[in-house]
C-alpha cells in the first residue's frame, strides 16, 4: 500500500497559528496598560502660567497657614510687633494665626520667605504681598492680610482673612484669596447624648441627640487675639488689648459680650448640654444609638476614684505630677495655654480644670458655669463632669471666666 503525505494538516496548523495571533492581539488590548504620561505643555501666556503656578501652590499655602506651629523656629521669631512668644503658650496657638502669617512674610522666621513650586521644569517662588493698610492697633507696617467679614450674599464664607499672592518669576500679576480659620473648631458626631448627672442611678436623666445637625465647637477658649479682631470690626479700637503677651490668653468679658461676640460671627455661646456631649466619652463610640447613656466622671477615666482627683479627695497631702496637670490644670499646676494634652474623645480641650467656663443652659438656667479650674484644689468636688455652678456676671464678680462658641452649619 502506497503511503502519501496528508497535506490537509497544513491548513489546520496555519489556522491554529492565526487563531493564536488573534488571541494574542485580543489579550494585548485587554491587558491593563501602563499610564503613558504625557508632558504638559507650558502655557504660552503669562496669565495662564500664573494661574497654573498659583493653583499648584495651594497645598503649600494651606500648610503654612494651618501648620504654623511646625514652621515656628526653635530660636523664636523676629517680629515682636506681631508676636511676643511666652514659653507657657503651646505652639498650636500659631495654627491658622494671622499674626504668624504676617510674621512669616515680613521675614520674622526666615530671611527670604517664599514658597517654592516646581512646575514645567522650572522653580517658581510664590510670595504674599503687603497690599493692605496697616492696622494701627497692631503696628504701623503694611499688612500681608486684611480682616474679612461677609457683607453680602456673594460668597458662602462668613469671615476670614484676605491675602494677596504673587509669583516672582511672573511680575505684574497677583491673586487674592480668603483663608479661613479651619483650625478653630471640631465636629461633634451625630448620636444620642446625656446631660448632667441624674440624681438616682436608675434615672437616665436628660437625653438628647443631634441627628441631622452638624455642630462645630471651638477647641479652645476664645482668645484676646480673636477678641481684638472683633473690637476692630466694631470700631472699638480703644478696647483692643495692646499687650502682645496677653493675646493668646482667654478673653475675659461679661456674659452679655460673650453672647454678642459669638453672634457677630454667626455662632452661639456654648451650651451646657453640648459641653457635656463633647466632654463625656461614650461607652461605645461606634454605636450612635446606645440603649444606656453613661456619664463618666472624667474625660479620661469613667471612675473618679481611679484618677488623681479622686485620690486627692482621700489624701489631702497628694503631690501633683506633670501628667496630672496635663490632664487637668488645677491649683498647684503650672499654667499653660494651648496645651494639647487635655483633649476629649472628639477633640475638645479643657473639659476639667484650666479656667472657669461660661455656658448657656436652657435646661437649668442657673447652672451656667463650669467651675472646675486652676483656682480650685485637686480635692475639690467641682472637678467632675456634669457638675455646674452659677455665674451672675456682675461687675463686682472678679471670677476670670473664659468662654467659647459653637456653630450649627446647614448645607
Amino acid at each position: 500500500m502506497k503511503r502519501h503525505s496528508d497535506n490537509s494538516i497544513i491548513p489546520k496548523i496555519i489556522l491554529i497559528l492565526c487563531s493564536l495571533s488573534i488571541l494574542s492581539i485580543i489579550l494585548l488590548f485587554l491587558r491593563p496598560q501602563e499610564n503613558v504620561r504625557t508632558k504638559k505643555k507650558r502655557p504660552k501666556s503669562n496669565e495662564k502660567l500664573f494661574s497654573q503656578v498659583i493653583k499648584a501652590s495651594i497645598p503649600s499655602i494651606l500648610k503654612l497657614w494651618e501648620e504654623g506651629d511646625r514652621s515656628f523656629p526653635e530660636k523664636g521669631v523676629q517680629c515682636h510687633d506681631e508676636i511676643d512668644h511666652q514659653k507657657e503658650v503651646g505652639l498650636s496657638y500659631y495654627q491658622c494665626n494671622p499674626h504668624f502669617w504676617q510674621c512669616y512674610w515680613q521675614s520674622g522666621t526666615t530671611q527670604f520667605p517664599a514658597l517654592e513650586i516646581d512646575l514645567y521644569g522650572q522653580t517658581f517662588h510664590v510670595v504674599a504681598r503687603p497690599s493692605f493698610n496697616a492696622i494701627a492697633e497692631y503696628s504701623p507696617s503694611s499688612r500681608f492680610y486684611d480682616l474679612f467679614k461677609r457683607a453680602s450674599s456673594d460668597t458662602d464664607l462668613n469671615y476670614g482673612y484676605i491675602v494677596e499672592l504673587a509669583v516672582k518669576e511672573i511680575p505684574g500679576l497677583f491673586q487674592r484669596m480668603i483663608l479661613t480659620d479651619t483650625c478653630r473648631d471640631t465636629y461633634l458626631p451625630q448620636r444620642i447624648y446625656g446631660y448632667g448627672r441624674p440624681k438616682e442611678r436608675q434615672d437616665e436623666g436628660f437625653i438628647w441627640d443631634n441627628f441631622g445637625r452638624d455642630l462645630f465647637i471651638d477647641k479652645f477658649y476664645v482668645t484676646n487675639r480673636q477678641l481684638n479682631e472683633w473690637r476692630i470690626f466694631k470700631g472699638e479700637s480703644s478696647k483692643v488689648e495692646p499687650d502682645r503677651k496677653k493675646w493668646p490668653l482667654p478673653a475675659l468679658i461679661s456674659k452679655k459680650e460673650q453672647i454678642e461676640y459669638c453672634s457677630f460671627y454667626g455662632k452661639r455661646l456654648l451650651e451646657a448640654k453640648i459641653f457635656d456631649a463633647a466632654a463625656m466619652s461614650p461607652t461605645d463610640i461606634k454605636n450612635p444609638t446606645p440603649d444606656n447613656i453613661d456619664r463618666p466622671d472624667t474625660p479620661w477615666q469613667r471612675d473618679l476614684s481611679k484618677t488623681f482627683l479622686g485620690v486627692a479627695r482621700i489624701n489631702p497631702d497628694y503631690q501633683l505630677t506633670p501628667l496630672d496637670c496635663e490632664l487637668a490644670q488645677v491649683k498647684g499646676c503650672e499654667i499653660k495655654y494651648f496645651s494639647t494634652d487635655s483633649v476629649t474623645w472628639m477633640g475638645f480641650h479643657y473639659p476639667l480644670g484650666f479656667y472657669p467656663e461660661s455656658l448657656e443652659n436652657f435646661i437649668e438656667p442657673s447652672k451656667n458655669l463650669k467651675l472646675s479650674s486652676h483656682l480650685l484644689d485637686p480635692s475639690s468636688p467641682w472637678h467632675q463632669l456634669g457638675k455646674l455652678s452659677e455665674w451672675k456676671s456682675t461687675e463686682r464678680d472678679p471670677l476670670p471666666v473664659a468662654f467659647r462658641c459653637y456653630e450649627e452649619v446647614t448645607l
